[in-house]
């Protein structure tokens, strides 16, 4: 199999999924097999949730803001560039 990056590079990669125990090893003869661990993703998915939560709402309110200031019209500051160039 080809992969953009050498062996040696996929394997301290593995060994570093492995540490963090994101990855569970394997082996089968000469084959190691490797297979998602999805434990500490979940844990720091429910941690990040929170965030999640505040961006939408502050994102959503950005929108709304940015769209009622469009339906008035180009603020004074734009028509004024407009009318430089």
């Amino acid at each position: 199999m080809q992969f953009p990056v050498s062996r040696p590079a996929i394997s301290k990669h593995l060994r570093l999924l492995r540490r963090a125990r994101l990855v569970h090893e394997h082996r089968e003869g000469r084959l190691r097999l490797y297979r998602l661990n999805p434990g500490p993703l979940r844990a720091v998915d429910s941690w990040l949730e929170h965030y999640r939560s505040f961006w939408q709402a502050s994102l959503s309110g950005l929108k709304e803001f940015v769209e009622s200031e469009y339906a008035k019209g180009a603020p004074a500051a734009q028509r004024g560039r407009k009318a430089k160039r």
